[in-house]
């Protein structure tokens, strides 16, 4: 059974303040934090898509036991890897969870409270079915809410983080050490996500993509890649539903001067954010801003649409992002994915705990302070 590990002190803090009686959990990355539990393969893809007849909810009552309602393919799983004693089962695609959840509330008296609602995970068909069965209630939503409990991490959490960091490190570290030249970027990702997987990771996914590759996020090829290629990574490995993401770069053979120079010059942006920005009551917007400035006196021929993001359960990328426009703030127990990238291509990316003083680096297993040298 897994452990009770979220941050309930918080979390209660907060239903208190918007008076809620009683939320619904929909999403996965807020289910998975809630009942402790992770979602393997499909039963994940299913927790994903908002209109999943399969979907598993929590009811959690500011004032008593949550319950968490599952479908008839998830009870074992529910049952195994959820602390929630009181678990109800539903028959998919015959009986409805929200329907089931609204009868929770009915049952506890709850009915006819003020309830929170993930709203922006609901599809407008549960919507509507969730407000014809709690015609009494008021739904209010608490997305934001759940994503600000989540963004401060507890110490199991930070040890889970940890060890998915290590992980993924040690994965970049043997795959680049064991790199020969004629080896291409299909088998290098093939060696990385079975490395992560032999080391612990519970699944992983991401992408390797070489200087002489023109499409980004394309899949990895066959092409060799000969002396003086470069490498970058953007990998996801999880551990007890937490994730890493870190990215790496390498190049085939002794690096050219050009190719220092410019991973020298992102290295510097990211060291510059983290020790300038990287602070509390600093907003995401602020840490973009000053992100970007560097990327602009390193000449960069592209600046992406966000320098980083949050990290936590679930999923690799958390609220808040580090984008234009983005107002919430940095806090201690946050824990950050700064990924600065070069001309479109050079990309670096490591895991930094927010504190009451400097930031900590997460991530410390892999040298990023000069580019790896494949061969």
């Amino acid at each position: 059974m897994a452990q009770q590990i979220h941050n309930d002190a918080l979390l209660r803090e907060e239903l208190a303040w918007l008076e809620l009686d009683a939320l619904i959990a929909r999403s996965g990355r807020n289910v998975a934090y809630l009942a402790g539990m992770t979602f393997p393969g499909t039963l994940g893809r299913l927790q994903d898509f908002t209109y999943a007849p399969r979907a598993t909810l929590i009811v959690w009552p500011a004032a008593g036991e949550p319950t968490l309602i599952a479908s008839a393919i998830a009870a074992g799983l529910a049952d195994q890897r959820s602390w929630i004693e009181d678990i109800r089962i539903f028959r998919e695609y015959v009986e409805s969870p929200f329907a089931l959840a609204a009868r929770v509330l009915h049952d506890d008296n709850l009915g006819r409270g003020r309830i929170g609602v993930e709203r922006r995970e609901l599809g407008a068909d549960h919507w509507a079915e969730l407000q014809a069965a709690l015609p009494d209630a008021e739904l209010v939503d608490c997305t934001d809410m759940l994503e600000g409990v989540r963004n401060i991490k507890t110490p199991t959490e930070l040890e889970r983080l940890q060890t998915a960091i290590e992980i993924q490190d040690e994965a970049h570290l043997h795959v680049f050490g064991t790199a020969r030249a004629g080896d291409t970027e299909r088998v290098l990702h093939a060696r990385m996500v079975g490395r992560m997987l032999a080391n612990g990771a519970e699944s992983a996914h991401g992408m390797l993509q070489a200087s002489t590759t023109p499409v980004t996020y394309g899949g990895e090829g066959d092409a060799p890649i000969q002396p003086g290629v470069a490498v970058r990574t953007d990998y996801v490995c999880y551990v007890e539903g937490y994730a890493a993401n870190l990215s790496r770069m390498a190049v085939m053979g002794p690096a050219t001067t050009s190719q220092t120079e410019r991973y020298g010059q992102l290295r510097d942006v990211h060291r510059a954010t983290i020790d300038a920005v990287l602070r509390p009551g600093v907003s995401a917007e602020e840490v973009y801003n000053f992100g970007r400035a560097k990327l602009a006196e390193a000449r960069s021929a592209t600046v992406a649409g966000l320098i980083g993001h949050s990290i936590g359960v679930w999923w690799h990328q958390e609220e808040p992002m580090l984008v234009p426009g983005e107002t919430r703030t940095l806090k201690p127990g946050m824990v950050v994915c700064l990924e600065p990238i070069l001309d479109g291509f050079w990309h670096l990316q490591d895991e930094i705990l927010i504190t009451d003083g400097d930031p900590v680096l997460l991530s410390t297993m892999f040298d990023t302070s000069q580019l790896f040298e494949m061969g």
